[in-house]
């Protein structure tokens, strides 16, 4: 799984807190970790878990230069966040730092892909007095709903052949009508999402032309995405899984709320002191 994230943060360098949200989602999650920051004493330690492209680190700092912020992350990350303090190849279930090192623990859209031992890690590098902050894909929120309906069109595609087919085409061999026949009916099935036409098209231009190789890379590129987004999916938090994650936070007595946006839930906001 963490070559698919670092394939991901490889490339993505927009630094936005949910890369391809609308702006009022992502101011939505500026304005938490900014109100967040209001209050901290000058040297403030912040640990960002799970950084990825270093966005919350980006936004503390930006507001706050007396900060001094750590990010770390399980894949890879670009050299972008690198600038920003994070650090790569870092596993959130072992951290390497002592206990009760950092004045702040933060993480967006992060910990809750990471079983209960990274959480009780969180706790563990925390002063006493320090402060957390978590924010968690909601179930109902509108990325977890769009990017389930993606990964399942892009699922029926592969079960249906697509990479197959065109990695016949590519060599110079015929087409299976019978597969053909079944990858359309799963394009059909899920015409309203666009990767129905982007992605047969870019496999069926490389495959007309003989590159195995580029046919290759598209569909190494589209199985890694089909793997965040279903992590992604199993990731996401109902009640019953924000009301658990809670518990996983002792002795931080965290509250928990919904951060809203203009269509619905964006994520769950967990907050807390150690004591």
């Amino acid at each position: 799984m963490s070559e698919a994230w670092s394939r991901y943060w490889a490339r993505e360098t927009s630094g936005a807190c949910l890369p391809g949200a609308p702006p009022a989602v992502q101011n939505a999650l500026i304005g938490a970790w900014q109100r967040f920051a209001r209050g901290q004493t000058a040297g403030t330690r912040v640990l960002d878990v799970a950084s990825g492209g270093g966005s919350v680190l980006k936004i503390l700092l930006e507001g706050r230069t007396d900060f001094v912020g750590t990010g770390i992350d399980a894949a890879d990350v670009g050299p972008a966040a690198v600038a920003l303090g994070v650090r790569g190849g870092i596993d959130a279930h072992a951290l390497p730092f002592a206990d009760r090192s950092f004045d702040m623990v933060t993480s967006q859209f992060g910990l809750e892909y990471c079983g209960r031992a990274a959480w009780a890690e969180a706790v563990r590098v925390l002063a006493p007095g320090g402060r957390l902050m978590l924010i968690c894909h909601h179930r109902d929120s509108m990325a977890v709903l769009h990017n389930g309906r993606r990964l399942n069109a892009m699922q029926a595609m592969a079960d249906a052949g697509l990479f197959e087919v065109a990695e016949s085409l590519a060599a110079g061999r015929g087409e299976d009508p019978a597969m053909a026949a079944n990858i359309a009916a799963a394009r059909s099935a899920h015409a309203a999402q666009p990767v129905t036409q982007e992605l047969p098209a870019a496999l069926g231009h490389w495959a007309r032309a003989g590159r195995r190789d580029a046919v290759a890379a598209i569909r190494a590129e589209a199985e890694a995405e089909m793997a965040r987004l279903a992590a992604m999916q199993a990731a996401a938090l109902d009640a019953d899984g924000i009301a658990d994650r809670a518990a996983w936070l002792a002795p931080v007595a965290v509250r928990v709320e919904v951060l809203a946006g203009p269509d619905g839930p964006i994520g769950w906001v967990m907050t807390g002191s150690r004591p």
